[in-house]
């Protein structure tokens, strides 16, 4: 008796599941303008990048790389 409802039990189960990720996949005008703002709704940059004085830094920005390639030289 009881081996009869795990069938039907799993597939309410996977019903419901189903669902809920189609629920939450599902956009709406509301979540597409909210993506496209920040959440504080400010402009907000990385502290690294401000000097002293809180502004955005106008120096030369350098990258480094980490390779196993040996010593590589900077290109000129």
């Amino acid at each position: 008796m009881i081996t009869g409802l795990f069938p039907l039990a799993y597939a309410a189960v996977l019903t419901c599941l189903l669902l809920q990720a189609f629920r939450m996949m599902r956009t709406s005008p509301a979540t597409q303008a909210s993506a496209s703002n920040d959440r504080t709704g400010l402009k907000t940059t990385h502290p690294e990048l401000l000097d002293e004085n809180g502004e955005v830094t106008s120096e030369e920005l350098w990258a480094v790389r980490f390779s196993d390639e040996g010593v590589v030289l900077p290109e000129a």
